[in-house]
């Protein structure tokens, strides 16, 4: 069997060259390599902080999913905002969640569900609800990373006359000058609220290093078992790097290139956004068109109907005759197809936006006879994927108000959206000077962790090239804010020394982690990380998540519960998208015709629906 290296060459070389001049040009920036900082003491104080603990919650709903759960209590403990200066700033806030293992203890373990950003309180319950030794085996806790969900939040305050100010384009994908004056308009916006109060420079995965080691201590644990997703990995890594001795059992599940730079990640995301569309989502639909009506029958009929109702979208933006646009469709789409089940959300997606241009509204936006409508395009075997409340709830018609956790669940969360949620509140602003909350942008952790370019030029040109390059989203990352980030990051040089062998697991199509990036980080830490890749597979998040594959799925637990790895890189098979029979093969980096990888038996897993939410909610997310 060829090893992971030789598997990715030929693939690797051909996705990188075009990246290595935007690699090298951001990379210049730094004066010299990341330096690691010392690793911080624990004051006292922190330690022996009382801690008001009581039931949390959510308590009562990871019961109700699993009645022999141990009860689950919260609190918020004090850290310092900078741990290497604990009396230069106020204190902090961490949420954090906590059982006893219900057996005899193997140690502390914890999750993140990725971001940045993504609020975990309850997700290592939610883990023990669908695997359920993790109650018995271990004390659990779960926690909101600072500055993001009912942690101490950041806060990006601006003026009402500042977000009045921003300027505004029809649609980000058409490279014009104004969407130029645009993007860096916004950059520099987000830039300037993100960094008003001295909390900002602090919202860092360093920090939330430091935050999860002080848990491990205050728990009086030895070790920390870990399990995290996608920006989870880029936690865990660096957790790793800086605490080795103190790594236990780290499952680290859909990869970031986290031995690289953050902007070295993103720049991934058009080019594995548009793959995992173009191979699995648009054959999905073509696949069932007998059960999918209107959007065509082959993968190029699909797209070109999509693009034809973008295109349509467009066109009544530019004619001021809706708010519903193009490139919110393209960010609906990118962050559904996340998950495999969500294949059926998205594809209502498309049905939605052209039921809606086929009978534009009067108000100019969706409303709830174009998502019933929709709805009834699609058989009822498919819908038993998904819900009409949920469209309904996506897309903001539902007769009744629904809870705020269904709210995130469903509706996308974008910088852009975000300003123009900005732009009504400042508008009804008693005064210019008044300062707007634009809320807890995570872009922020990804300016605090590594350098950027300062050149807007630079990443003009970039979502320019990438948007000729990939059409479907290229132009995702237009000039970020950290271009305008003053202050500077705390990078590290993660090589993992001293630390004991940690697993990685990798899907071969994920949207959001490109499996090269995931291969590369492998190939920099292969002394203390063993590599799993799905072939045919692109769901992002896999262990316990619904997990499409039971091979990595044994893999991952015999790891977990006994602390036993392969002795060699291993390739899995995994099990069909929903609505099929059997599992079709993807051209990609992992070509299951030149290695026997055998298909997983297994029946499609359940998905637990409350883990769902969480991920749900964190994809959702995803583009701020």
């Amino acid at each position: 069997m060829p090893s992971p290296r030789k598997l990715a060459a030929a693939v690797a070389v051909a996705l990188l060259a075009p990246l290595l001049t935007a690699t090298n040009a951001v990379a210049a920036t730094a004066a010299s390599g990341p330096q690691d900082p010392a690793v911080p003491a624990i004051p006292q104080r922190y330690l022996d902080q009382p801690i008001n603990w009581s039931v949390c919650a959510f308590d009562a709903t990871i019961k109700r999913n699993y009645p022999q759960a141990p009860t689950t209590n919260c609190a918020k403990v004090n850290v310092p905002m900078d741990w290497a200066h604990p009396d230069a700033h106020p204190d902090i806030q961490v949420a954090v969640s906590y059982s006893k293992a219900t057996g005899t203890s193997k140690g502390l373990l914890t999750s993140n569900p990725g971001g940045p950003g993504g609020a975990g309180l309850n997700l290592t319950a939610n883990l023990g609800v669908s695997k359920p030794q993790l109650f018995s085996d271990f004390d659990l806790f779960g926690f909101d990373p600072r500055g993001f969900g009912t942690s101490t939040p950041l806060q990006c305050l601006a003026s009402a006359e500042d977000i009045a100010a921003i300027p505004v384009t029809p649609d980000y994908k058409e490279r014009t000058k104004q969407t130029h004056k645009v993007e860096v308009a916004e950059a520099k916006f987000y830039a300037d609220a993100c960094s008003a109060t001295e909390f900002g420079q602090f919202v860092s995965s360093q920090q939330t290093v430091y935050d999860m080691d002080f848990l491990r201590a205050l728990f009086k644990a030895r070790q920390l078992n870990f399990i995290g997703y996608s920006y989870g990995t880029w936690l865990g890594g660096w957790y790793a790097d800086t605490y080795p001795s103190k790594v236990g059992r780290f499952v680290l599940d859909s990869n970031m290139d986290w031995t690289h730079t953050q902007w070295d990640n993103v720049n991934f995301d058009p080019f594995s956004g548009q793959r995992r569309r173009d191979t699995q989502f648009f054959p999905w639909i073509a696949r069932h068109a007998d059960q999918i009506s209107g959007l065509g029958s082959t993968p190029a009929q699909v797209t070109a109907k999509y693009n034809g109702i973008r295109a349509s979208l467009t066109t009544l933006v530019k004619a001021g005759e809706s708010s519903v646009r193009g490139d919110n469709l393209d960010g609906l789409i990118y962050s559904a197809i996340y998950n495999n089940t969500r294949f059926i959300r998205a594809t209502l997606d498309v049905l939605v936006h052209d039921e809606f241009t086929k009978a534009p509204t009067a108000s100019g936006k969706i409303e709830l006879a174009q998502v019933d409508a929709a709805w009834a395009r699609l058989s009822p075997e498919l819908q038993k994927f998904d819900t009409l409340a949920a469209l309904r709830t996506r897309y903001g018609v539902t007769p009744t108000t629904p809870t705020a956790s269904a709210v995130a669940a469903t509706q996308v969360d974008t910088l852009r959206s975000i300003i123009a949620d900005a732009k009504v509140s400042a508008a009804r602003a008693r005064s210019g000077d008044e300062l707007v909350n634009v809320g807890a942008i995570s872009t922020t952790v990804r300016c605090n962790d590594t350098a950027w370019s300062k050149d807007t030029n630079f990443y003009l040109k970039e979502a320019d090239r990438m948007a000729r390059k990939y059409d479907f989203f290229g132009y995702l990352n237009g000039v970020p804010m950290c271009a305008f980030w003053k202050y500077a990051p705390q990078d590290r040089k993660l090589d993992l020394t001293g630390s004991p062998r940690i697993l990685i697991v990798q899907s071969e199509m994920d949207p959001a982690t490109a499996y090269e990036g995931s291969l590369r980080t492998h190939n920099d830490t292969k002394n203390a990380t063993r590599f799993v890749a799905i072939d045919d597979e692109g769901q992002h998040g896999q262990y316990i998540l619904g997990n499409r594959s039971s091979c990595a799925e044994q893999i991952g637990d015999k790891y977990i519960f006994t602390g036993e790895l392969p002795a060699k890189d291993q390739f899995c098979g995994t099990t069909p998208l929903p609505g099929d029979l059997s599992v079709y093969a993807v051209k990609g980096p992992v070509d299951g015709k030149s290695v026997h990888l055998p298909k997983s038996k297994a029946a499609a897993p359940k998905t637990n629906p409350l883990l769902q939410q969480v991920m749900d909610t964190v994809a959702a997310s995803a583009l701020r």
